[in-house]
């Protein structure tokens, strides 16, 4: 059987370029996975929903494989409204037949986020691609923060989160206690409302909120 298979480097590389622009990313932002702040997680966040993974397929679109990842919305908190979420990731779940004889092997890249019906998340998600309208998380599997019970962390452990950054207003108790967080799981709900008074009042546009990096 042939195989659409990609495992010279120079091939490699040429994938992980076009997934790039197949999500309007640019590259050098995507390979270099640096941990970001809340600030520019929230700079690069066109969405910010939270609810349940409700579903996800993946197919083919204009020659582009995708995951398409639907979402019952419990808050919408920026961009979104209603109760329902869908979106379109470059990648497929698992390797596809192309019904030729060949199979498309293209899957979600290695770093990015994957989905799992059920799950409850909440999810900062970049602008759709202007040519593709696809669509994922800002920091990639920085931006989608799984919530277990009253705790929510993101894909590398809430790590510098809030690291070189500023907020130039009294918090409450609770929500200084979170910034002074190096890292792990944060209190769901604190933090939920911390990134949802950070939209409504607009803490980075009016430099409330700042990057110290």
């Amino acid at each position: 059987m042939n195989r659409l298979k990609y495992s010279t480097q120079p091939v490699f590389m040429m994938l992980a370029a076009f997934a790039m622009l197949a999500v309007g990313l640019g590259a050098a932002h995507a390979n270099s996975m640096k941990k970001q702040n809340l600030v520019e997680l929230m700079s690069h966040t066109d969405t910010i929903v939270i609810g349940t993974v409700a579903g996800k397929t993946d197919g083919i679109q204009n020659g582009l494989p995708y995951t398409e990842i639907t979402l019952d919305v419990g808050q919408n908190i920026k961009g979104h409204q209603g109760a329902r979420y869908t979106f379109r990731q470059f990648g497929l779940i698992e390797p596809k037949s192309m019904g030729d004889g060949r199979v498309n092997l293209m899957v979600t890249p290695a770093g990015w986020p994957t989905f799992v019906k059920g799950e409850k998340v909440m999810l900062f998600l970049h602008k759709p691609a202007s040519e593709t309208g696809f669509q994922t998380t800002a920091g990639l599997i920085q931006g989608k923060f799984l919530i277990r019970g009253n705790q929510v962390a993101n894909g590398i452990d809430n790590d510098s989160l809030f690291a070189d950054m500023k907020i130039n207003r009294t918090l409450s108790a609770s929500q200084q206690d979170l910034v002074n967080q190096a890292g792990g799981a944060y209190k769901a709900e604190e933090f939920f409302n911390l990134v949802k008074t950070a939209v409504e009042e607009k803490w980075i546009e009016n430099g409330v909120m700042t990057n110290e990096k």
